[in-house]
């Protein structure tokens, strides 16, 4: 009798843990905004409120990711404010990473255009605008620093992050939402905060994948059905496009783009916290003071009635413990083996001695970063995406580059137009040629009433342990600074 008490009071204490009330964080998208989020969080946290399963959508995929994968809101804040992170969505290049040396003489053009005689007429496509607003230089490559840790220690499967984490991405072509539950984390969060126009978007499964909130900018639907949470707290900072004007293209591409979405949480599902920015623009990441402050203040204005409905508590200092033990499972980044998708061997060749010397030996991020701005210096290469993948047989990564080449020959066309008689009328021919050396040769020249100028360029350069790179030029100019007649 006894023994089947002990028994009936040991599964009676064990009741409460199995059944524990479970919390679910839904963060909607909203640019510059989200920042918010990060403030909830906080104060969250501080009144040992769970946060058990976390999904967000769109740009705030990333606050998102973030926590899943063991940040503080601390360490959120330390890094939106860092110089790196400015460098995500501006583009830039550190000083010490421009090799001048790569980089030809500027050109007055107006238009490029690139081909190769392997095209047909059909795809002489002249270079107007860039595909993107913001240059994906920076963001190719910082994801893979700050996710593929990440990806290697819950092995691809986001149900064994830190904290269960799901984000949503857009297949247009399909017009459908995408679950992002596993897979490469930093692809899932580029996918799910590539705005159109504004971030250039990757391939998943051999499709575009866009800003998730095209299709579901807050995905309460998604917690629900993935997690079964027995409570939701949701962050809205977005509204439904409104009436689009004329003479604003940011709200026009809003509405031809954004699908409605419904930003409520019923009582009997859980408790929402909804703001609304008019003065808050995209990129306005630098008022992160102000807008975490907002979304800190607002949760602890709630907090009695948040206690009210969730009455699990969790350990805020048990919580940092298992945070820090966690992340300090994340396999450090060191790389071995590269293999490259969109290149002949010689290329591939010349690509790999950019990085390290010896196909046996193992390089860091910093040797991975040196490389890839190096390569990409000399305009050879348009756009290399690296991915990291993780060995756990020796500790080390793959890192696997997907390489996307500049056409061979170019036409450019330009000039100076001025009210004076110095206007000119710029031509140029290039050929450029990557193989176990990069080389290039430009012919172009300039034609006007005071200034001529033909310039012949040959150049050459060697993927040695010193890079080196040879020119040689030829050029013919003349002079006229009294001709009156002009040239338009």
């Amino acid at each position: 009798m006894r023994k089947i008490l002990l028994v009936l009071i040991t599964l009676w204490l064990a009741i409460p843990a199995i059944h524990a009330q479970k919390v679910g964080l839904v963060l909607s998208g909203g640019g510059a905004k989200g920042l918010t989020h990060i403030g909830i969080i906080r104060a969250l946290e501080e009144n040992n409120i769970p946060i058990d399963y976390i999904a967000g959508t769109s740009m705030w995929a990333i606050v998102g990711s973030l926590y899943a994968m063991g940040y503080s809101p601390d360490d959120m804040v330390e890094l939106l404010k860092s110089e790196d992170f400015k460098r995500w969505y501006s583009g830039e290049v550190e000083e010490k990473y421009v090799y001048h040396f790569k980089k030809n003489l500027p050109t007055p053009e107006f238009f490029n255009i690139r081909f190769s005689f392997k095209d047909s007429l059909k795809n002489l496509k002249p270079q107007f605008l860039p595909t993107s607003v913001v240059n994906p230089i920076q963001m190719n490559l910082v994801f893979v620093d700050l996710y593929a840790r990440a990806t290697a220690a819950c092995k691809g499967d986001f149900d064994k992050l830190f904290v269960p984490f799901r984000c949503i991405a857009s297949d247009v072509y399909n017009k459908k939402q995408l679950i992002m539950r596993n897979g490469d984390l930093g692809d899932a969060v580029r996918a799910s905060m590539s705005f159109p126009f504004m971030f250039k978007p990757i391939e998943i499964d051999n499709v575009l994948a866009y800003d998730g909130g095209i299709y579901n900018n807050f995905p309460t639907d998604v917690m629900k059905d993935d997690f079964h949470p027995d409570i939701i707290i949701g962050s809205v900072v977005s509204t439904n496009p409104t009436k689009p004007k004329e003479d604003d293209l940011m709200s026009q591409i809003e509405n031809m783009v954004m699908q409605k979405t419904d930003y409520s949480i019923p009582d009997s599902v859980g408790i929402s916290m909804t703001f609304k920015y008019d003065n808050v623009n995209l990129m306005d990441f630098q008022r992160i003071d102000e807008l975490h402050d907002i979304g800190y203040n607002r949760t602890i204005s709630m907090m009695d009635s948040i206690k009210s409905r969730i009455h699990r508590c969790v350990n805020f200092d048990n919580i940092r413990l298992r945070r820090m033990v966690y992340r300090s499972n994340f396999p450090e980044l060191r790389f071995k083996n590269i293999i490259i998708d969109g290149a002949n061997p010689q290329q591939q060749a010349y690509i790999k001695k950019e990085f390290h010397k010896s196909d046996n030996k193992k390089f860091t991020y910093e040797d991975l970063k040196q490389g890839y701005f190096r390569l990409l210096s000399d305009k050879m290469i348009s756009e290399i995406i690296p991915h990291a993948i993780y060995n756990p047989e020796d500790d080390t990564y793959d890192l696997h580059l997907k390489v996307k080449l500049e056409k061979n020959f170019a036409v450019r066309l330009g000039g100076n137009i001025s009210t004076s008689n110095s206007n000119q009328i710029y031509l140029g021919l290039s050929y450029q040629d990557l193989n176990y050396y990069a080389k290039e040769f430009i012919l172009d020249g300039q034609l006007g009433k005071v200034y001529n100028n033909v310039q012949f360029m040959a150049k050459i350069d060697f993927a040695t342990a010193i890079p080196t790179s040879y020119r040689l030029i030829g050029s013919i100019s003349t002079f006229d600074y009294f001709k009156k007649d002009k040239l338009f």
